[in-house]
């Protein structure tokens, strides 16, 4: 098949978060057998093509610093465009800010796949004071028999009430082989927090203000921030201001064997998020037996359970000091819970997903043959 791919985000944009990486390294598996093109926003310093896997990137749009929105809106204005003037059997659409569904059949007439890995609306609404959900749905019941791909059974719940005749799957996020440690014993002499430095969506705040009542109770656990993004200076000043900026280590941007070794070492991840559409930084710490302290909240509780995890629940930021206090000092819980975390996290490899999503691609495509 000529699949177009549609996304915002970019694997080099330094501000990605992990719906990118899904497009990359679905793809990439799928490039040996179809030609595919992906459709980004533009973002600094990015070139107007590049080929990677034998997948064809393209930007669209332009960048205006500190216009959140612009990029994104100057994409999705020639998106239509460049989709009808490519050659294509399948359209695969990004569920896209701000508006959700990108409605890429006003512009084919082949088939569309929505693929659902954004979905923050309550964060969106509350930075820019529109009503973007209700925009989206009024968008989404223009075309009720969608073909759409999520991530959690709570968002396929979600779609399914909104559009009762859509045929919905469950496809995952993935993890690469490589990803795995089997032999990793290592105690670790940190907690780890991995992610985008997002306070609002991370929960960097609470984050922090555990890691004071932890100190103020007399135990000094070493914290690793390791991620970029628009809240490091303010995170570093509640830091300073919370008086633990002796624990708390900003370590910047991590790829690769780096962010490998970083999860390696730890001795658990800290994810306190109040928002997540599955949790992949969540999966790799799994994937070298590291257990998960994280909320309990929808979405990221379909890869999380207790046998492998530790939830509690969402803005309680005492039980969050708790639950960190309690595996910090028990080594033998954590690598119980590693030891299982990384036996579920088999379940998830992008060899699989790829078939999976592949799948799917073919029984839409043969429904509309």
């Amino acid at each position: 098949m000529r699949i177009i791919h549609t996304d915002t985000d970019d694997i080099e944009n330094p501000l990605r978060g992990g719906q990118p990486v899904r497009t990359f390294e679905v793809n990439s598996r799928l490039a040996k057998s179809h030609q595919i093109t992906v459709y980004t926003a533009s973002y600094k310093d990015s070139l107007k093509s590049v080929v990677r896997n034998h997948i064809d990137y393209k930007r669209l749009g332009f960048t205006v610093p500190f216009w959140g929105l612009s990029s994104h809106l100057s994409y999705l204005s020639r998106l239509n465009a460049a989709v009808n003037n490519t050659p294509h059997d399948l359209v695969v659409e990004e569920f896209t800010p701000p508006f959700g569904f990108c409605n890429l059949q006003n512009a084919t007439q082949k088939p569309v796949v929505s693929l659902v890995q954004w979905f923050f609306f309550d964060d969106w609404q509350k930075r820019y004071k529109l009503p973007f959900e209700k925009i989206m749905r009024k968008r989404a019941v223009q075309h009720p028999e969608r073909a759409i791909i999520v991530q959690t059974n709570k968002m396929g719940e979600y779609f399914k009430d909104l559009l009762p005749k859509a045929n919905i799957v469950k496809v995952p996020c993935g993890i690469g082989a490589e990803a795995f440690d089997e032999a990793n014993n290592v105690t670790g002499e940190y907690a780890l927090f991995l992610g985008r430095l997002d306070t609002l969506h991370k929960g960097l705040d609470d984050l922090l203000q555990a890691w004071s009542l932890l100190v103020a109770q007399g135990l000094h656990i070493p914290l690793w921030i390791v991620g970029a993004g628009k809240d490091e200076l303010n995170l570093k000043q509640l830091s300073i201001n919370l008086g633990i900026e002796k624990h708390v280590v900003f370590k910047g941007r991590l790829e690769g064997e780096s962010k490998k070794t970083a999860l390696r070492n730890c001795r658990f991840l800290v994810m306190p998020s109040r928002q997540e559409t599955f949790g992949l930084t969540a999966l790799e710490a799994m994937a070298v037996k590291k257990p998960v302290i994280a909320y309990d909240i929808d979405h990221l509780n379909d890869l999380l359970k207790p046998n492998w995890s530790s939830s509690v629940r969402l803005g309680d930021v005492n039980a969050l000091a708790n639950a960190v206090a309690d595996l910090w000092q028990d080594p033998d819980m954590c690598h119980a819970l590693g030891t299982n975390g990384i036996t579920q996290a088999k379940q998830y490899l992008w060899d699989e997903i790829a078939l999976r999503q592949q799948d799917f691609y073919q029984e839409v495509v043969k429904r509309r043959t």
